[in-house]
């Protein structure tokens, strides 16, 4: 499925040079990269996952340490990789290896600006918590696409601090003075300041970086689930609902004026009675205190 979110081609180019220019687009992990191929090869066993993993020590013990949190539920009874894929499944691992490059790049140094990146970390994991809950909920078989897809869908916003730093706190001191405004008028918003939206910069970084296909249509439509057919339609509702629970709930809110309002098709969709919507902020934000934990921030 092509995601033309950029039509016109010259845009789309632009867009892309201006983020090489800023010293190029960072490259994920090569081990990231390897596990994320390995989840799609059929052929792929537990030995070639943990091979790869123990190529770097740090990751590995990283990776220990998540699969024995609370969260994960190990337990402390997890002491090698190979156990941990076996207890956890390859596609959990992926998610656990993927999140791990994801904290790095959001808490890797930075200038000062206006863009909080402790706020927008605790958005982007409360996002990845309330897709895997409703995921659940509607027992989808894309619980670990979904987390991975909440926890990335802003992934744009990240591009822009580190690439577009003038341009970014322009937008956001613009945002500050607003009481009430739209998603669309936010869009409108920033595609004006920055010359595109967060979902068309985390497009092209998804691209980039060659993710599944999945995530990279949540990225790109979170905002517009109803333009997107077919089979990821299921994933990017549930990234949509999910981004629009927890800014509803307060967590890790970048724009306090903005009103996200679910669009009324997924709530058809999900066909979650409102009532239960409030007892599953209340699980999300739980689940973030000890997801938190897991990863080593409070």
């Amino acid at each position: 499925m092509r995601l033309p979110i950029i039509e016109d081609v010259n845009d789309r180019d632009a867009l892309g040079i201006k983020i090489a220019r800023a010293v190029g687009l960072p490259p994920l992990p090569h081990v990231t990269v390897q596990v994320i191929r390995l989840v799609d090869d059929p052929r792929a066993s537990t030995r070639d996952f943990e091979r790869v993993i123990t190529q770097d020590a740090a990751l590995a013990s990283k990776v220990l340490r998540m699969a024995n949190s609370a969260y994960y539920g190990g337990n402390g009874r997890i002491t090698t990789v190979g156990r941990a894929i076996a207890v956890l499944g390859m596609n959990t691992i992926r998610t656990i290896v993927m999140s791990l490059s994801f904290h790095a790049m959001v808490h890797a140094r930075q200038r000062k600006s206006r863009f909080n990146r402790q706020e927008y970390w605790r958005h982007s994991l409360a996002t990845a918590i309330a897709g895997r809950v409703l995921a659940r909920l509607k027992r989808s078989k894309w619980d670990e696409e979904i987390f991975l897809s909440g926890l990335l869908h802003d992934i744009g916003k990240l591009v822009a601090d580190q690439f577009l730093p003038e341009e970014m706190d322009v937008f956001l001191s613009h945002t500050a003075d607003l009481t009430s405004a739209t998603v669309e008028e936010i869009l409108a918003l920033e595609s004006k300041t920055l010359g595109a939206t967060h979902p068309e910069r985390g497009e092209y970084a998804a691209q980039k970086w060659n993710l599944p296909e999945a995530i990279r249509t949540a990225i790109a439509y979170h905002h517009h689930p109803s333009a997107v057919k077919g089979e990821w339609y299921e994933v990017v509702a549930t990234v949509h609902a999910a981004n629009c629970l927890v800014n509803q709930a307060e967590i890790g809110v970048l724009m306090p004026g903005v009103q996200h309002e679910m669009d009324p098709a997924v709530q058809e969709f999900l066909a979650i009675p409102e009532e239960q919507y409030e007892p599953i902020r209340l699980v999300v934000a739980k689940e973030v205190i000890e997801a938190q934990s897991a990863f080593g921030v409070t």
